[in-house]
């Protein structure tokens, strides 16, 4: 729980800074490629597969969302990120983050997640943090903020229309 209040403060800093950042490593890091991965399988019906998470996570991974763990091993991530895709719109993280570095095995990020559903863009800002296990990412943690219109006009990364 306190990384997870760590980060939601790390959020609100660079919110109420209002600066935008520059990702401080390219996209080659696991997590980013991961995600690169990730913006792609979303768009094919059969890109969520077992075979593909294994790639980037171990078999006992997890995703904490707000403190809440969501995920617990490959099965459910396959199975969480193909009822999102199942439901339509579009869904994009945004690679490259805003901000990214490592520290041992841990990668953090500050990134921006962008969606369309109903016709109605949505976007939010997220930091979190990924511990690796032998070059694979085991858990993720993530905590993010949804802008409202004003705050999505002024990100330059939100999807608009």
């Amino acid at each position: 729980m306190g990384r997870a209040v760590s980060l939601a403060f790390a959020v609100s800093l660079t919110i109420s800074a209002g600066t935008s950042t520059q990702a401080a490593v390219p996209a080659t890091d696991v997590l980013s490629r991961m995600f690169v991965w990730w913006n792609q399988a979303f768009k094919q019906p059969d890109g969520y597969t077992p075979q593909a998470f294994r790639r980037f996570f171990t078999e006992d991974a997890t995703l904490t969302l707000e403190g809440r763990t969501a995920i617990r091993g490959i099965p459910e991530w396959v199975d969480h990120f193909r009822k999102i895709q199942s439901a339509g719109g579009d869904v994009e993280i945004v690679v490259p983050f805003k901000d990214v570095f490592r520290s041992g095995n841990r990668i953090f990020t500050y990134h921006v997640i962008r969606s369309r559903g109903r016709g109605e863009p949505t976007c939010a800002l997220a930091a979190g943090d990924a511990v690796l296990r032998n070059g694979k990412i085991a858990s993720i943690m993530l905590v993010r903020t949804n802008l409202d219109g004003e705050a999505m006009k002024k990100e330059p990364d939100c999807w608009t229309k």
